[in-house]
C-alpha cells in the first residue's frame, strides 16, 4: 500500500466505523426507550445533529493528531538535516546521486568549486574539472562502477592552474540495493599534505642515516635476518648490501663466543622480557678482526604487528685508539714522574698537598699517602714555614704567580734538608704546581766551602784560634739549627777545655770545663780518650752521662755524641760536641759534615800551634 493512502484510509475507516456504530446503536436504544413515535421523530434530528458534531470532533482529534505526528517527524528531520550538513561541512564531505546524470549537493560543489549551477552534470565533466593525470583512472572506476557495480573509491586531484596547492578529493560510490547509485566527495588535501610531509621526512631520515659515515644502522627481523643495511654498516662491518640481506645477525658481526649469549637475549626481549640495554661491545668485521662500537637497540613492529629489531652502532675504533694512545701516554708521564729525583707537587690556593710523586718519599721519609691534604708548612723548619705562608698570600692577592726560594725541610727523621721549591699559579683553577729540587748537598757544599773560605781568611789574619774556632761553630749551627756544638781541646795533662760554645748555657760549660779524657766519662770525654766517634742518644738513660746528668738535663739538652779531630800524626787534639733538645741520633749525613769541619779545626789548630 502506497504511503501517501495510509493518512486518508484511516481517516475513512473511522469514519465509517463511528458512523456504522452510531446508526446501530442510536437506533436501537430510541426504541428501547421510547415508545413515542412523535416523539421518536424529533429525537431522530437531535441525534442526526449530534452525530454531526461528534463525527467532526471525531475527525478533528485524528487529524490534529497526524499533523502534530507529522510536525515531530519533519522536525526531527529538520535537526539531523542540520546536523547532517554541519558533519558534512567539518569532515569537508558532499554527496552526490547519479540517475543517468549526476546530481551534487551544494556541500560537494562547493569542494569542487563549482557555483550551484552545476549541480546537475555528466561524468564528462566531471573528468574535467580534475587533473588530467587523473582521469584514466576515475574513467576506469566510474565504468566499473555502471557496469559491474563495483564500489568506487579513488582519490584525484582538482585541475586548479591557478592554484599554488592542490586540493585532493576522494570519490566514493556504490549502488544500493534498488540499484540507485549513490556516493560521497570528500576534501583529503590535510591527509595527502600529511602524508607527503610524513614521506619526506622518511627519506630525509633515510637519507641522514644513509649518509652518516660513522652511524651503521642495521634492522633485522624477528628470526634476526638482515631486512635493513645502511651504507655505514657496509664500511663498519664491510658486508655489502646484497651479502647482508637475508643473513642473520649472530653470522655476520656477533664473535662466536657471545652468540648463544645473543641470541637468547633478543628471544628473551621478544617474549616480553627487557629491552637489550645500550652499551660498548665488541663486534666482529667480515675479515673477523674485532671493531668496538657502541650499540643501541629498538624494537619496532611493522604494518603487520610484526617485530622488528634495529641496531644503531657507533664506530669507536678511533675513540678506542685515542684512549689506549692516551694511556700508554698517561702511563709514561706517571713512570717518568714517578722516577724524577724532583719531588712532582700539587697544592691548593691555600698550599695544602694534593699530589705528590715518590720522589717525595725519598726525600722526606714520608709516605705520600699521608701527606695528602695535609699543609707544606708542616714539613718545613718554622722560620722557613713563615716565609712560605706570606708567599702563598701574596699569590692569593695576586702580587706575584708562584712560590719561589730555597726553604728547610724536616724530615722523618728529624733532619733538616735543603730544598729549592718552585710553584707557579695555575690561572685556570688556583691549584700550585711545580717541583721540590733536593739542593741539600749543594748547599751544604758551599757553606763548607764559606767556612773554608772564612778559615783561610783568619789564618792569613792571625786571629786568635778561640775566634776561629767560634766561626767554625757558627758555621756548623748556621747549617743545621738543632745543633748545639761546642769545641774543647785536650792539653797536655789530658783535661778538655772549651774553646768554643756559642750556644750553649753558661751554667753547664761551666760544669764541664777541665773535663778529664776518660772512657765512659761523658761523650767528650770518652772520644777524646778513645779516638772515636761516641753518640748519646738518650742523656737520661746514658751510663757515660751519669756524673753529668743533672746538669744537662737542667741545660734542657737530652742527646749528645762527640766527633774527636786529631792531627797530621793521628793525635788527638780534641773534640767537637754536639747537642740535641731531645733524645735522637744524628745521621750519617750529619756525621759526615762534622767530619768536614773537624779536618777545618784540625788544620786551624796546628797552624796556630806552628
Amino acid at each position: 500500500m502506497r504511503s501517501d493512502l495510509t493518512v486518508p484510509l484511516r481517516l475513512a475507516g473511522a469514519y465509517i466505523l463511528f458512523s456504522s456504530l452510531w446508526i446501530f446503536a442510536s437506533d436501537s436504544l430510541l426504541l428501547a426507550v421510547v415508545n413515542d413515535r412523535g416523539l421518536i421523530d424529533r429525537l431522530q434530528t437531535v441525534k442526526g445533529m449530534l452525530f454531526v458534531l461528534l463525527s467532526s470532533l471525531l475527525i478533528f482529534s485524528l487529524n490534529y493528531r497526524d499533523r502534530r505526528a507529522q510536525r515531530e517527524l519533519l522536525d526531527a528531520l529538520t535537526h539531523n538535516a542540520r546536523l547532517l550538513q554541519q558533519a558534512q561541512r567539518t569532515a569537508a564531505l558532499g554527496i552526490w546521486e547519479y540517475d543517468g546524470r549526476l546530481h551534487w549537493s551544494p556541500e560537494a560543489l562547493q569542494l569542487l568549486g563549482r557555483d550551484p549551477g552545476s549541480e546537475c552534470s555528466n561524468a564528462e565533466q566531471l573528468l574535467s574539472w580534475l587533473y588530467p593525470a587523473e582521469r584514466p583512472a576515475l574513467q576506469r572506476a566510474w565504468q566499473a562502477l555502471l557496469e559491474q557495480r563495483k564500489p568506487m573509491a579513488i582519490s584525484a586531484r582538482l585541475h586548479q592552474p591557478q592554484q599554488q596547492q592542490a586540493t585532493w578529493l576522494m570519490l566514493r560510490g556504490e549502488a544500493d540495493a534498488n540499484g540507485q547509485i549513490l556516493g560521497t566527495v570528500q576534501d583529503i588535501s590535510s591527509q595527502k599534505r600529511d602524508e607527503n610531509a610524513l614521506r619526506e621526512s622518511e627519506q630525509r631520515f633515510r637519507h641522514l642515516f644513509e649518509q652518516t659515515p660513522r652511524i651503521a644502522v642495521q634492522g633485522y627481523d624477528r628470526e634476526r635476518r638482515v631486512i635493513y643495511w645502511n651504507q655505514a654498516s657496509v664500511q663498519l662491518y664491510g658486508y655489502s648490501l646484497q651479502e647482508a640481506m637475508g643473513r642473520r645477525l649472530e653470522e655476520l658481526i656477533i664473535p662466536p663466543a657471545a652468540r648463544t649469549q645473543v641470541i637468547s637475549a633478543i628471544n628473551h626481549w621478544l617474549l616480553g622480557g627487557p629491552a637489550i640495554a645500550a652499551a660498548e661491545l665488541p663486534l666482529q668485521r667480515k675479515d673477523g678482526s674485532q671493531v668496538w662500537v657502541y650499540s643501541t637497540h629498538s624494537m619496532l613492529h611493522d604494518s603487520r604487528d610484526q617485530p622488528e629489531l634495529y641496531c644503531i652502532d657507533i664506530d669507536l675504533s678511533e675513540q678506542k685508539q685515542i684512549n689506549l694512545e692516551l694511556q700508554a701516554s698517561e702511563a709514561r708521564y706517571r713512570e717518568l714522574v714517578e722516577q724524577l729525583n724532583d719531588v712532582i707537587v700539587l697544592t691548593d690556593a691555600s698550599g695544602h698537598l694534593g699530589f705528590l710523586n715518590p720522589a717525595w718519599e725519598r726525600l722526606s721519609g714520608y709516605a705520600c699517602y699521608e701527606c695528602l691534604g695535609r699543609p707544606l708548612t708542616q714539613f718545613l723548619d718554622s722560620a722557613d714555614a713563615a716565609r712560605f705562608i706570606q708567599q702563598i698570600s701574596a699569590v692569593g692577592k695576586g702580587q706575584q704567580t708562584g712560590v719561589r726560594g730555597e726553604f728547610r725541610l724536616l724530615t722523618r727523621q728529624g733532619q733538616l734538608r735543603w730544598v729549592d721549591i718552585q710553584l707557579n699559579r695555575s690561572p685556570s683553577n688556583d691549584m700550585l704546581t711545580g717541583s721540590l729540587h733536593d739542593i741539600h748537598e749543594r748547599h751544604q757544599g758551599q757553606q763548607l766551602q764559606q767556612a773554608r773560605n772564612a778559615l783561610l781568611d783568619d789564618l792569613l789574619a792571625r786571629r786568635p784560634l778561640a775566634q776561629i774556632l767560634d766561626n767554625i761553630s757558627r758555621h756548623l749551627q748556621d747549617l743545621n739549627p738543632h745543633m748545639q756544638v761546642s769545641i774543647m781541646l785536650l792539653d797536655a795533662q789530658q783535661c778538655l777545655h772549651l774553646a768554643a760554645a756559642p750556644s750553649l748555657p753558661e751554667p753547664y760549660l761551666q760544669a764541664i770545663d777541665g773535663l778529664q779524657a776518660q772512657l765512659e766519662l761523658g761523650s767528650c770525654g770518652h772520644a777524646a780518650c778513645s779516638g772515636e766517634l761516641v753518640i748519646a742518644e738518650n742523656l737520661a738513660t746514658h751510663p757515660y752521662w751519669q756524673a753529668f746528668r743533672t746538669q744537662a738535663l737542667d741545660a734542657g739538652l737530652h742527646a749528645c755524641w762527640s766527633l774527636p779531630f786529631k792531627d797530621d800524626n793521628a793525635r788527638v787534639l780534641g773534640t767537637f760536641g754536639i747537642y740535641y733538645d731531645q733524645p735522637r741520633r744524628p745521621s750519617q749525613a750529619d756525621i759526615a759534615m762534622v767530619s768536614e769541619f773537624t779536618r777545618l779545626a784540625s788544620l786551624a789548630v796546628q797552624q796556630l800551634q806552628q
